[in-house]
C-alpha cells in the first residue's frame, strides 16, 4: 500500500520507460481519456466527492462508490465483496483515519494498491474539529477549531466543501492513478490540473456568494456538516445534530433554538434529507420561518451526481447565502 500526500506544487508526473505514448486528447468537457484497449484501472471511493474526483482524473477507470445510490455514508457497513474490492483495487480513495467510516478505514489497512487519504492530503492545519456537541455555536469550542480534534474527539470529515483541499486532492489522485497506470501518467496529470482549475473557479464563486455583506453570521442547520464552507467567511452553523449525527436535540434544546431564531430574527432553517431533519422541521414550523433544502454531498442521488460536485457545492452555498441574508 502506498499513500499519497500533497506535493504543494503543480504535478510533475512524467511517464517513464519506453512504453506507448498515453492518449491525451481531451473530450468535449476538457477531460482527456485514457482508453487504449487495455484493462481498465480499478478504483474504489468511499464517498461521492472522492468518486467525482476519480472520475474526472481517470474517466476510463472503473470507480466503485461504496455508498452508491445515496446510502448513508457515516459509519457505513461494507459487504465482504466491497472489502475485497478495497483490498485489490488499483486505487483507493477514502476520507482518512478519522473514525468517520471505521469499517472502510479498517479495510484500507489491507489495501494492496495506491491509497489516497483526503485527511492526509488536507494536512492537520486545514482540518476542522467536529462539533463538541450538537449545539456548539457563538464561538464555543467545536466546529471552527483548526488542527485538533475538539471535545468530541473527532475530525469533521466534510472537507470536500473546501476548494483548496479538493484542488490538492486532485493532484494526489493524479499521482495515485499515474503510479497504478504509468503509461497514462501525463494524461492523469492533465486531468488533475483541470480539476484544480475547476476548484479555483469554484473558490472564486464561493467568495462572491458568501464573502460579501450578510445580515447574519450564523445559520440554523439540521446537521453540522458545513464548517468548511462557512468558516472561511467568518460564518458559523448552529446545528440540531452534530457532525456525526449521533444525537438528536432534546425538546428543551429545540425550544432554545426556536428562541434564538426569534431573538436574532433569522428567517430560514436549512435541513438535509435525513440527518436532523425532524428537529429542523419542528424548529422551522414552531418559529414560523422558511425551510431551505441542503445536502452534505457525501451521498447523492443519481440526478444530483449528474450535476457534478462543483455545481452541487455552489447550490449549497447559495442556500446558505439566502439564510444568511448575503447580498
Amino acid at each position: 500500500m502506498r499513500r499519497w500526500l500533497p506535493p504543494f506544487m503543480v504535478l510533475s508526473i512524467i511517464a517513464t520507460g519506453c512504453g506507448a505514448e498515453p492518449s491525451s486528447s481531451p473530450d468535449a468537457s476538457g477531460t482527456a481519456d485514457t482508453s487504449g484497449g487495455g484493462e481498465a484501472v480499478q478504483a474504489v471511493a468511499a464517498v461521492y466527492p472522492l468518486a467525482w474526483v476519480a472520475g474526472q482524473v481517470a474517466p476510463d477507470a472503473e470507480v466503485e462508490l461504496l455508498n452508491q445510490g445515496g446510502q448513508e455514508a457515516h459509519d457505513i457497513e461494507i459487504s465482504p465483496p466491497q472489502r475485497a474490492g478495497i483490498e485489490t483495487a488499483d486505487v483507493v480513495l477514502y476520507t482518512g483515519d478519522i473514525d468517520y467510516q471505521p469499517q472502510v478505514e479498517d479495510a484500507v489497512s489491507a489495501a494492496q494498491g495506491e491509497v489516497v487519504s483526503a485527511a492526509e492530503v488536507a494536512g492537520e492545519d486545514a482540518l476542522l474539529a467536529a462539533s463538541a456537541d450538537a449545539h456548539a455555536h457563538d464561538g464555543e469550542e467545536g466546529h471552527d477549531d483548526h488542527g485538533n480534534e475538539g471535545e468530541s474527539g473527532g475530525i469533521d470529515p466534510h472537507l470536500w466543501f473546501d476548494p483548496t483541499i479538493m484542488a490538492e486532492l486532485a493532484v494526489a489522485v493524479g499521482e495515485a492513478f499515474a503510479a497504478a497506470d504509468p503509461n497514462n501518467a501525463e494524461t492523469y496529470q492533465q486531468n488533475a490540473s483541470g480539476v484544480r482549475d475547476d476548484m479555483a473557479l469554484l473558490g472564486e464563486d464561493l467568495d462572491a456568494t458568501l464573502g460579501g455583506d450578510c445580515g447574519f453570521d450564523e445559520a440554523i442547520v439540521s446537521h453540522a456538516a458545513y464548517a468548511y464552507l462557512l468558516e472561511p467567511y467568518g460564518k458559523t452553523q448552529h446545528a440540531v445534530t452534530n457532525v456525526g449525527a449521533e444525537a438528536d436535540a432534546s425538546a428543551g434544546e429545540l425550544a432554545e433554538i426556536v428562541g434564538e431564531i426569534r431573538t436574532e430574527g433569522f428567517t430560514h432553517v436549512l435541513a438535509e434529507p435525513v440527518e436532523g431533519r425532524e428537529g429542523a422541521v419542528a424548529v422551522a414550523t414552531e418559529a414560523d420561518v422558511e425551510l431551505l433544502e441542503i445536502v452534505p454531498l457525501d451521498a447523492v442521488t443519481e440526478e444530483q451526481a449528474a450535476t457534478g460536485l462543483p455545481d452541487l457545492i455552489r447550490a449549497q452555498a447559495e442556500a446558505f447565502a439566502t439564510a444568511l441574508g448575503c447580498e
